[in-house]
């Protein structure tokens, strides 16, 4: 296991391992950005042995928690904020930046 997850984890009140739609509650470990890095870690360093992925968390867009009004929307929430600054200090072994990837406020 790579030892980055939200619930157990030192990242626990941070804004990528918020769950607000509850799918820790249906079972779903993958349920925030920093869940679904360590997920992917697990899967990848065992399906490919010898490899250790790191990952960049796309924080341009997740600032505020509770925008969602229905948890089927996950596109376009308006005032969902910028999250973190970019940075490459994120106090993850798995994570080696928080970027903006897209324009903040942008719509994919």
């Amino acid at each position: 296991a790579s030892g980055v997850d939200c619930i157990t984890g030192s990242n626990t009140n941070d804004a990528c391992c918020e769950d607000p739609c509850g799918l820790l509650d249906e079972w779903n470990r993958a349920n925030n950005e920093m869940n679904y890095a360590s997920r992917m870690y697990d899967a990848m360093s065992a399906a490919m042995s010898g490899f250790e992925p790191r990952f960049v968390i796309d924080s341009g867009r997740n600032g505020q928690s509770g925008m969602r009004s229905s948890c089927s929307n996950w596109c376009n929430i308006r005032g969902a904020g910028v999250g973190h600054v970019p940075t490459i200090e994120t106090d993850s072994e798995l994570v080696d930046a928080l970027f903006w990837l897209k324009t903040p406020g942008e719509s994919d």
